[in-house]
């Protein structure tokens, strides 16, 4: 009786004789929302502050991000998708706790916008590449976009209340809407573009940089290439693709049957990446990190220019004693000189410069 009434008082207010299906409680409630919480902090948080980077930079040196290169490019746009895709990690983490989908039919199609984008944004480099992809994104989505909707499921058992009043318990699910023979066709597709072929362009190039690279060292005597980091980042960043891919698209293969909890694990693989795609196209890329020593460069120039003049005020002298540079020294901090970029060291009691050249 106690349970009845707790249910009675937990669940929302029947329509047309009907409620939802009972949420997930108790440890199923915990294994779903701590991975999924996680993922959205850190995927959040994560490309956010990559993104912030961009704009630091771009804003700093005066120019767009195309100027900077297709590495920026293409960090940029990965952080994008991946940031839209965190962003909706509340609305699949909802539906599945609540058993039930609530956010009706426009959430519906934004949902698998969103859910596809993931799929197919693995490709995305430079801007042609990132352009034609886009539009091919966008084919792929705007079939599945348009017929997907939402659809009511009965005949799931009913709840009866103390006072002996039965209600019906009717299940929402967002769903693509497609016929069978479209549905085949779309995930053909999707397989196709969305995993195999990015797959194996992304193990093909890695391994051809990875031999051309080696080869290279044994014909340079004095190469100072480091290959095994190289090595290690191209295998590490190639492994943590196919394990999130692998596991994700064999179950949509038709004709394989997955365990319930394996289906679960797989689904939130894609999160998993684009949660943590950031650390491995920002965070680990060298040429990522020369943006911040432009900036920095540009900010030593200024500095000693302004204290060539003696423009600085005596607070702004305190903060040139600030490491600007990359490297530091005992006696001071490496500066730049504003007119013939020479090596300069400047004191900590900033009473005078010397030059580092002589």
């Amino acid at each position: 009786m106690f349970k009845l009434i707790l249910i009675d008082y937990m669940l929302s207010a029947p329509v047309d004789n009907q409620y939802p299906p009972p949420p997930l409680i108790g440890a199923p409630f915990a294994q779903t929302a701590i991975p999924y919480s996680i993922l959205f902090v850190v995927g959040t948080l994560g490309n956010t502050a990559v993104l912030a980077y961009v704009f630091f930079i771009t804003r700093s040196l005066k120019s767009s991000v195309t100027a900077l290169g297709n590495t920026f490019v293409y960090i940029v746009a990965l952080c994008a998708v991946d940031l839209l895709v965190t962003v909706s990690i509340p609305f699949s983490l909802s539906n599945t706790i609540l058993n039930n989908w609530v956010f009706g039919e426009i959430g519906c199609k934004l949902h698998w916008a969103v859910e596809l984008s993931n799929k197919i944004h693995q490709m995305r480099q430079t801007i042609f590449i990132t352009s034609f992809l886009a539009l091919l994104s966008i084919a792929l989505i705007l079939p599945v976009v348009f017929s997907a909707t939402v659809r009511s499921f009965t005949g799931l058992g009913q709840y009866v209340t103390h006072k002996k009043e039965a209600y019906n318990i009717v299940k929402y699910m967002c769903v693509d809407g497609m016929r069978r023979d479209v549905k085949l066709l779309v995930v053909g597709f999707l397989v196709a573009f969305a995993f195999v072929l990015p797959g194996s362009l992304l193990t093909f190039f890695y391994t051809k940089i990875v031999l051309r690279l080696r080869h290279q060292r044994r014909t340079m005597l004095q190469s100072r290439i480091p290959i095994r980091r190289i090595t290690i980042y191209t295998m590490v960043v190639t492994l943590f693709y196919l394990s999130c891919q692998i596991p994700f698209w064999l179950p949509q293969i038709y004709g394989i049957w997955t365990e319930l909890k394996f289906q679960y694990y797989s689904h939130l693989l894609p999160f998993v990446s684009a949660s943590f795609n950031w650390i491995f196209y920002a965070r680990l890329n060298s040429q990522f990190k020369k943006g911040l020593v432009l900036v920095t460069e540009r900010l030593i120039r200024k500095r000693t220019k302004s204290l060539q003049n003696g423009t600085l005020r005596d607070c702004d002298l305190d903060e040139l004693a600030l490491d600007f540079g990359s490297k530091s020294c005992v006696d001071g901090v490496l500066t730049i000189c504003p007119n013939c970029e020479s090596h300069l060291h400047t004191r900590p009691n900033l009473e005078y410069l010397v030059n580092e050249g002589g």
